[in-house]
């Protein structure tokens, strides 16, 4: 028992990785066949552009998904690819998405452990920060995507052991363990970067823990170590980025899905519309439910109008009452025109043409001058409105997205009970973000920097993305849920020394 009692944080551990099993494997059990691969993972959309790649890179010797044209070989970054494909060498298909899963569900249950020293650290109670852990480990509140082929079933991890370097390293006294752990951070966020791209807000938190640590005694050496481990950090990414230019002879960026050549539906003129509804941050699953619709039809040769009025229907009236239908259905009926054109290239699996074709350079004009001006009427929408619509959206949730809690179960008194407690518990995450940055001052400098880095990713995410998914925000949970509890405690300390 004694044991127990001075190894619990590692005894919440161990219970995470099974209770993790049990909510991921009973959802496993819920779900309809055709939305599991190989009875092993969750299938999605997006997955196949993560498998695919390693798959036929052990084949062929080359890194490239299916798809068609130059962009097939960096649709995707590798970072997940790898990771993957270490299973897929060592055991082969469809073995590997076993291996895989075990692997997340130890990464989650050791990423425990992390979350833990941190919160100790920041707010010096064990107890309170085991229950940081237990809360975050043995609820099924972060655990969701550990069955899923996606960058969340690894990132949450990753970025948690990133900050727990950053910690070890400020802790530690030994200047050279200290650059051994400043080393294995950057080293760490090179490759979580490599994973998720958008992840490389949090790496603000590399200068700002170096500049806290020796630029007040040593001034050049800090601008020596800022270079030096900059470069560590990038390096991947570089890596990646100077391979793509070896094969495109251009610069294809962070987020090349929109690549001229690509030949499916996010061409560049999907990439304009996304901007001009983005304005009011329409949601993306509203968006899909006609644009997808009318761009199947119209790739097979149907530009009927009830695709065009499915569209404009969606659209706030003030919108529509702005511009007038008659030009909104003008611009759709070049967008029709632009997938007609694209049409030929799809049939007979090819790559469009490298230089955007001239209807789509019409139709890519057009939406920049309709977003241009949304933006001049409707101002105050587009720069604030809109952008609180999406921190509503991607905050006011119970963040328990597995089929059985929103299908299997809904409607059963205890697990609507469920339900309610995790949507309070991830709103107030949200709101306590704020009161960290309120409370800027008065905190922990390292919890201000983790509150900091933190809300200049949720920034981008609700300003300039404008379009979410419940996912996005799951590798940033750990610290929001930190950083509610640190300013919960400070609060209630605050209060008893008035009392």
């Amino acid at each position: 028992m004694q044991f127990l009692k001075n190894h619990i944080s590692w005894v919440i551990c161990i219970l995470s990785f099974f209770s993790a099993f049990f909510y991921n494997q009973l959802n496993l059990q819920q779900l309809p066949k055709d939305k599991i691969r190989d009875n092993q993972t969750v299938i999605t959309n997006d997955d196949v552009s993560y498998l695919v790649p390693p798959e036929n890179y052990l084949i062929s010797g080359v890194w490239k998904d299916n798809s068609i044209g130059k962009q097939s070989y960096f649709i995707r970054p590798p970072g997940y690819g790898i990771f993957y494909m270490v299973f897929l060498k060592i055991a082969g298909y469809p073995l590997a998405l076993k291996w895989l899963k075990i692997a997340q569900l130890l990464l989650f249950s050791i990423s425990i452990y992390w979350l833990y020293r941190i919160a100790f650290s920041l707010l010096k109670h064990n107890k309170m920060a085991l229950f940081v852990a237990a809360l975050y480990g043995l609820t099924p509140f972060a655990s969701g995507f550990l069955f899923y082929t996606l960058t969340e079933g690894v990132t949450p991890a990753l970025l948690l052991l990133f900050v727990f370097l950053l910690f070890k390293a400020y802790e530690i006294t030994s200047t050279k363990q200290k650059n051994c752990y400043y080393f294995l951070a950057a080293l760490t966020f090179s490759y979580l970067l490599l994973v998720r791209p958008p992840l490389g807000f949090m790496g603000i938190l590399i200068p700002i823990f170096l500049v806290k640590e020796y630029w007040e005694t040593r001034k050049i050496k800090t601008m020596i170590q800022l270079f030096l481990f900059g470069i560590i950090a990038f390096s991947f990414t570089a890596i990646w980025q100077v391979r793509n230019y070896k094969i495109t002879n251009e610069w294809v960026g962070l987020h090349p899905i929109y690549y001229s050549e690509g030949n499916s539906m996010y061409r560049p003129t999907l990439k304009e519309y996304w901007n001009f509804v983005g304005g009011w941050a329409q949601e993306g699953q509203e968006a899909h439910s006609y644009l997808v619709p009318m761009w199947q039809a119209a790739i097979k040769g149907d530009t009927s109008f009830v695709y065009i009025n499915n569209a404009i229907q969606t659209f706030p009236k003030e919108v529509v009452s702005f511009f007038g239908e008659q030009r909104l259905v003008a611009v759709f009926r070049k967008y029709q025109q632009a997938t007609l054109f694209q049409k030929p290239y799809y049939e007979k699996r090819l790559p469009m043409p490298k230089e955007t074709p001239a209807i789509e350079q019409e139709v890519i004009q057009e939406f920049k001058q309709l977003t241009k001006e949304y933006k001049s009427e409707f101002w105050m929408n587009y720069h604030f409105i809109a952008p609180l619509k999406v921190f509503k959206t991607m905050a006011f949730h119970s963040n328990l997205s597995l089929y059985i809690f929103q299908q299997t179960y809904r409607g059963n008194v205890a697990m609507d009970a469920i339900r309610l407690t995790f949507f309070a518990i991830h709103s107030l995450c949200f709101i306590f973000l704020l009161f960290n940055l309120i409370f800027i001052k008065k905190t922990d400098w390292r919890q201000t920097a983790l509150a900091i880095s933190v809300f200049s990713y949720v920034f981008y995410l609700c300003y300039f993305q404008r379009g979410i998914e419940e996912r996005y925000t799951l590798p940033i949970l750990p610290l929001l849920l930190l950083g509610m509890v640190a300013i919960s405690q400070q609060l209630i300390t605050r209060l008893r020394r008035l009392s």
